[in-house]
């Protein structure tokens, strides 16, 4: 087998697999240098902070720094997302990003259900020099949306499966897992690449849609998947040669995930956090 064919087989099966398989609605995100005001979604800088608000606290009643918040009118196509108001998610700057927190309360998402025009600046404290290490974002950022349809991520078992169901059928071969196209196979990577890698729609910043994990699903029971089955928010490390705006540890991701009966009631008190990093 040429690597011609072989690029043209990994392509038909990846179409296929994809067009067979369940798809998701996401609304995606990329950030922008605009700096908005605090009554817009944004990433970082001085949130919205509605008289009467506090910020919240660790365990140590040490204060949480603000991660992101979205104006939820700004997200379109997601039928149990609130229509109104604005939410925020809130980390420790610390080295595991609030997750050693011992009683869960090394992050916070906090619901506002209405935008008031009485706004406060909150006294937020000036960064530590070890809070700047670990802190993932390096600066404050626009945000800007697009509703999408997501088709199935190609690091799951069912694309996996159903991909090397066509690429045998058509090539003749008989591998049970992308990866022995260039193990096995001995094929050039651009043909794994195809398979698996190019155009994985897990990947990047997004509300709602497949999850990319580093490492692992945090979910890993029925229950919990059931429990957590929506993705409220994943933030990626936003990184290129010349610039970095966000870095979770070693190019990491970060997720944040509710019911979807919950969310519908907006009701934020069972949320799962989690960051993994390479």
């Amino acid at each position: 087998m040429t690597k011609e064919q072989a690029l043209q087989y990994a392509k038909y099966a990846a179409k296929k697999a994809l067009d067979e398989l369940e798809k998701q609605r996401s609304v995606r995100f990329e950030l922008t240098d605009d700096i908005p005001s605090v009554f817009e979604s944004k990433i970082g800088g001085i949130p919205y902070f509605p008289s009467g608000a506090e910020i919240p606290v660790d365990s140590n009643g040490n204060p949480l720094r603000f991660l992101m918040q979205i104006k939820c009118s700004d997200i379109q196509g997601l039928d149990c997302f609130p229509k109104q108001g604005m939410i925020q998610f809130w980390i420790c700057a610390d080295d595991c990003w609030g997750m050693c927190d011992k009683n869960d309360k090394g992050f916070r998402v906090i619901y506002f259900d209405t935008i008031s025009d009485s706004t406060t600046t909150p006294q937020i404290s000036a960064f530590t020099d070890m809070e700047k290490e670990f802190f993932p974002l390096k600066g404050e950022y626009g945000v800007a949306f697009l509703p999408t349809i997501e088709d199935a991520p190609k690091n799951s078992t069912e694309y996996e499966e159903t991909f090397c169901k066509y690429f045998n059928e058509i090539s003749g071969e008989a591998i049970k897992s992308p990866y022995d196209l260039e193990f096995k196979l001995n094929l050039p990577f651009d043909v794994l690449d195809e398979a698996v890698y190019n155009d994985n729609s897990a990947h990047g910043h997004k509300v709602g849609g497949f999850s990319d994990f580093c490492q692992y699903d945090p979910r890993e029971t029925v229950e919990q998947q059931k429990r957590y089955d929506f993705q409220l928010l994943q933030m990626c490390s936003d990184f290129r040669s010349d610039s970095t705006k966000i870095m979770w540890g070693d190019a990491g991701i970060c997720h944040f995930f509710i019911n979807s009966e919950k969310l519908k009631n907006c009701d934020f008190r069972d949320v799962l956090y989690y960051c993994d990093c390479c």
